[in-house]
């Protein structure tokens, strides 16, 4: 079986400096099984200020999402939601912003 997402993985952003892989994986466990937690980093390994976070099912992500959506983490809030693949975000943001009335 392939590394298929099927719903359970989130993308966090505004995350704290101090945010590690340890931290963002113990924020989110009271939601369920996480089988991953990333703080991304640039080349000299400090945080990107996002991340991304694993859950063995849909369930367990939604849950996440609607508990920690804008929850203060180290005074600042998350942003917390789905992760989509970048080919299905652009599709969704040129759907939402079509302009039927401006197409030929």
């Amino acid at each position: 079986r392939g590394r298929r997402s099927n719903g359970g993985n989130l993308y966090i952003k505004t995350l704290d400096d101090k945010a590690d892989d340890a931290k963002l994986r113990e924020a989110f466990e009271p939601f369920g099984t996480v089988t991953s937690a990333k703080v991304m980093r640039d080349d000299k390994g400090v945080s990107r200020g996002f991340g991304f976070v694993s859950f063995v099912s849909p369930d367990e992500a939604t849950k996440a999402v609607t508990e920690m959506h804008l929850k203060l983490m180290n005074g600042k809030p998350l942003y917390v939601g789905l992760a989509e693949k970048r080919e299905q975000r652009l599709q969704r943001l040129q759907q939402r912003y079509r302009m039927p009335h401006l197409q030929e």
